[in-house]
């Protein structure tokens, strides 16, 4: 009996050979693809065999596309090409559907991190403006102390969480003879290579204050959200950068905005936000203020010790290429009659009764 795979989007097809290369040992296995046309019939026909099934983000933010995959009558397991799950809520998912995440983006989201880092450090943007202008004061023969730009070597970088990403941030900045430290969910038994101390969210306030760097790359939960509050900003050092790849709201908004406006810590490089308008491809104008629009109901584009970027970090052909490759592995840990390692949500159908999906 042929056991069927939904793929969905234009990525997914372009991506779905990884997938067939990960089953191609195992009988019985078929991939079915959707490009999220407008062809709705097709679309059934697929959800209709469909044991396991690819997300895309075409696919879930189409209206209607994400309720006929929950009515799926076959359904077991929901891969998505991406890390976050904050969106989803067990209780609307069928009982016993299996969600599972990607990695495979890492590298790219690490090279992002220490972009950012390195522009800071160095303030290429700030020295090429003057040099348009003109204004050749920081050049190697001024002495004066105003001249000189900073440097990586010797400074602190402290993470919060310790997942692939931070490793793989770690990997990057110990080239670069930084000093690392971080601060995960859970405790660890032994300290992680590359880095000099590990602790938990009770030593949140001792990695702040240590810390030149300090990159969020944790998931967003009850945990975790709200976690870098005044308090938090308060504990850091004035000449101490944020770099944000986690989620907006792991920062409370405010706080975020009044730290760097009144010039508590020296800057950020922020990639998640608050908001997020509905067309990309045209952004609408800003609900609050007019003009373009805002990740957040604070003006943080009128700061100038900020960077700013539209939640870019992982997105390159090498990620998306990765995210199938581990879709690939997740689905076949499946087919083997295994729980995946990616395995991260379980629906309970709790809130299902009555509810009809949009």
């Amino acid at each position: 009996m042929t056991r069927h795979i939904a793929v969905f989007g234009e990525m997914g097809r372009k991506y779905a050979h990884l997938i067939e290369t990960a089953l191609e040992d195992l009988d019985s296995w078929q991939v079915d693809i959707w490009p999220c046309d407008d062809d709705l019939a097709a679309r059934d026909a697929v959800l209709e065999t469909c044991e396991a099934a690819v997300m895309s983000p075409d696919f879930i933010l189409t209206p209607g596309n994400f309720g006929a995959l929950m009515a799926a009558p076959k359904l077991k397991l929901v891969a998505q090409p991406w890390v976050g799950t904050d969106w989803l809520d067990p209780g609307f998912l069928p009982e016993g559907l299996m969600i599972c995440n990607a990695g495979g983006h890492a590298a790219s989201m690490a090279e992002h991190v220490m972009a950012s880092i390195l522009e800071h450090a160095i303030e290429l943007r700030s020295q090429h403006a003057d040099m348009l202008v003109g204004r050749w004061h920081r050049a190697g023969r001024n002495a004066a102390p105003e001249a000189r730009h900073g440097h990586l070597n010797g400074k602190t970088l402290g993470l919060v969480g310790y997942g692939e990403i931070a490793q793989a941030v770690v990997q990057r900045a110990r080239a670069f003879n930084m000093t690392c430290c971080a601060v995960a969910r859970s405790a660890r038994d032994k300290t992680p290579d590359g880095l000099d101390w590990i602790g938990t969210q009770g030593d949140l306030a001792q990695l702040l204050g240590d810390s030149d760097y300090i990159v969020l790359t944790c998931d967003l939960n009850s945990e975790t959200e709200g976690m870098i509050d005044a308090d938090a900003f308060a504990a850091m050092k004035p000449t101490a950068y944020l770099v944000n790849v986690a989620r907006g709201e792991v920062i409370v908004e405010e706080a975020l905005f009044s730290a760097l406006k009144e010039g508590r810590i020296a800057g950020a490089a922020l990639d998640t936000w608050y908001r997020y308008p509905v067309n990309i491809a045209d952004a609408e104008p800003d609900p609050d203020r007019g003009g373009p629009f805002q990740g957040s109901q604070f003006d943080f584009n009128a700061l100038d010790n900020v960077l700013l970027t539209p939640h870019s970090s992982a997105h390159t052909y090498a990620a998306d290429e990765g995210r199938y490759v581990s879709i690939g592995q997740s689905l076949r840990e499946y087919a083997q009659g295994e729980i995946p390692k990616r395995h991260v949500a379980t629906g309970t159908g709790d809130n299902l009764d009555g509810f009809q999906m949009p």
